[in-house]
């Protein structure tokens, strides 16, 4: 159903995204994307988050301190994406 299929990468922010938001009420700070997905740099998060953006998935609003805003909620698994979390794609994943 969705027309852009997100990386498995992607789909890692994004799923971080979606537990922070549950959990915390807010959006996280890129900082706390950084690390709760365990990227090395600031950078390739912000590429990763411009990715989802252009993919319709999140907004983000400029110069907000927690501008990252979920537009679509998690579609059912996707099967690359789905075996990258068994192997510990950001999290250690208990399955």
């Amino acid at each position: 159903m969705a027309k852009y299929l997100l990386t498995t990468k992607q789909q890692a922010v994004f799923d971080f995204i979606q537990r922070y938001v549950v959990e915390h009420r807010s959006s996280p700070l890129i900082r706390e994307v950084q690390f709760g997905c365990q990227i090395a740099s600031y950078k390739s998060v912000l590429d990763r988050l411009n990715a989802l953006e252009r993919k319709g998935y999140i907004k983000r609003i400029p110069n907000k301190h927690r501008g990252i805003k979920l537009v679509r909620k998690a579609l059912e698994p996707q099967a690359n994406v789905k075996g990258s979390l068994l192997q510990g794609a950001g999290e250690g994943v208990a399955v």
